[in-house]
C-alpha cells in the first residue's frame, strides 16, 4: 500500500474475516481491495482499537501525518549486530522503497503482472514493471523452466499404482 493509504486506514475498512483491507480513497481516485496475509492480520489482530484510524495521533486521535522520523529509527536500529557501534544499520531506504521491493518479491514468487498491478493499485502493466526488478538469477530459472517444458526428457512423470484384486476378490462392474 501507499503511504498515505496506510497512514489514513480505518479500522472500519479493515476486513479480517474474509482478509481484505478496503481502500476508498486511493491515487487513482479508484477504490479497491487489498488482501491480506496472514502476518498482516496477526499484526492487526495485536493492535488496539482507540480510535478510528489504525495509526493515530495519540493527541487528536486523528490519522498520523507523517512517519520519516520513526521510519529513520528503525532504519537505524535494523543492525546486521546490535552492539557494532559502526553498523549504521539501514542506509538510505525509503517507506517507499518497499512497495518496489514488496512487487519484485511477488513475481519472483511467480505472481503475474497483472495480480501484482492489482494489488498495487496501477492503473496499467507499464507502471507495475517499473517496479519489478528481475535479477539475473531470476532470468536464469525462467528460462530453465522453459527448457523444463520444452524438453520431454526433464518432465516428470506421474504414476500411479493400481493395486492388484485379492486373491478372492470378487470384481463388480
Amino acid at each position: 500500500m501507499r503511504k498515505t493509504e496506510i497512514l489514513s486506514l480505518k479500522w472500519a475498512n479493515i476486513d479480517l474475516l474474509r482478509g481484505y483491507i478496503f481502500i476508498e480513497d486511493s491515487k487513482s481516485g479508484k477504490p479497491r481491495k487489498v488482501p491480506m496475509n496472514s502476518a498482516v492480520s496477526s499484526a492487526f489482530m495485536g493492535l488496539p482499537h482507540v480510535a478510528d484510524f489504525v495509526f493515530y495521533n495519540s493527541e487528536t486521535k486523528g490519522p498520523v501525518r507523517d512517519i520519516k522520523t520513526a521510519f529513520k529509527a528503525a532504519c537505524r536500529r535494523a543492525k546486521a549486530d546490535p552492539k557494532d557501534e559502526n553498523d549504521s544499520g539501514i542506509v538510505g531506504l525509503r517507506l517507499h522503497d518497499l512497495r518496489h521491493t514488496a512487487a519484485t518479491k511477488m513475481i519472483e514468487a511467480g505472481v503475474d503482472l497483472v495480480t501484482v498491478s492489482k494489488i498495487l493499485g496501477h492503473a496499467s502493466i507499464q507502471m507495475t514493471m517499473r517496479y519489478a526488478h528481475p535479477t539475473p538469477e531470476n532470468m536464469k530459472r525462467a528460462v530453465d523452466r522453459l527448457g523444463d517444458i520444452l524438453d520431454p526428457t526433464r518432465q516428470k512423470v506421474d504414476t500411479v499404482e493400481i493395486p492388484k484384486p485379492l486373491k478372492h476378490s470378487v470384481i463388480y462392474n
